[in-house]
């Protein structure tokens, strides 16, 4: 990906990883945040996480023990997927 580094999406990637790089971030109020959004938003929200379980599932990206756990999990959840997932469409 050519100047991912200027693109909204590689912002708001960066942006998130400060925001989780506190132990005073809840995951849990960031979920339950989730169902106040617009439904097709939570859609919209649901491929990207599908789209970074790719990423983490990848075996050509660099993974050691910090995150082995998050990527073995994530080849799992892409073997599930790839047998029973499903389009997830924009509407």
């Amino acid at each position: 990906m050519s100047n991912i580094q200027e693109s909204k999406e590689y912002q708001l990637a960066k942006e998130w990883e400060m925001a989780v790089n506190s132990y005073s971030f809840d995951l849990k109020k960031f979920a339950a945040a989730i169902p106040t959004m617009h439904l097709t938003l939570q859609q919209s929200l649901y491929r990207l996480l599908k789209e970074c379980i790719k990423v983490m599932a990848d075996e050509s990206r660099r993974y050691d023990d910090r995150n082995r756990a998050s990527h073995e999990e994530a080849v799992r959840i892409m073997e599930y997927l790839n047998e029973y997932g499903q389009h997830i469409p924009f509407k």
